[in-house]
């Protein structure tokens, strides 16, 4: 029994540790996208497989913070293109890169974990 539960315990620590933290690798990966924001997407959008996403930014400012599909959503704007992390008790489970593409749509795709780059995405398309 006794080592049975020390390879639970372990196999938790390495699940949990091994996740992408919102505060060390989400804020480094949203912090590395430094242009100036060029749009405000602040608004409730839609998205067939996400369903209702709220995003906030206060005028003038980069940041933008929100919600939908029971995640968390932290971002930036960076010129025309958003990139937002999805998490959950403070855990990165999906990043997204989008461009503002016309006044009320966000194309671009999401993958799993932080930053697309390397991963497998699938397309994200936001309407107002």
């Amino acid at each position: 029994m006794c080592c049975y539960l020390a390879h639970f315990v372990r196999a938790s620590l390495w699940v949990w540790g091994g996740r992408n933290k919102v505060e060390k690798e989400g804020k480094w990966w949203l912090g590395t996208h430094t242009e100036a924001a060029a749009v405000n997407v602040t608004g409730e959008w839609h998205d067939k497989a996400w369903g209702r996403v709220t995003l906030s930014q206060a005028e003038g400012t980069r940041q933008v913070t929100g919600s939908g599909d029971g995640w968390n959503i932290d971002g930036v704007v960076s010129g025309n293109k958003v990139f937002l992390i999805f998490s959950s008790h403070g855990n990165v489970e999906y990043s997204a890169e989008l461009s503002a593409d016309a006044p009320n749509a966000l194309n671009g795709s999401y993958a799993r974990g932080v930053g697309l780059e390397g991963s497998k995405t699938k397309p994200m398309n936001l309407r107002k």
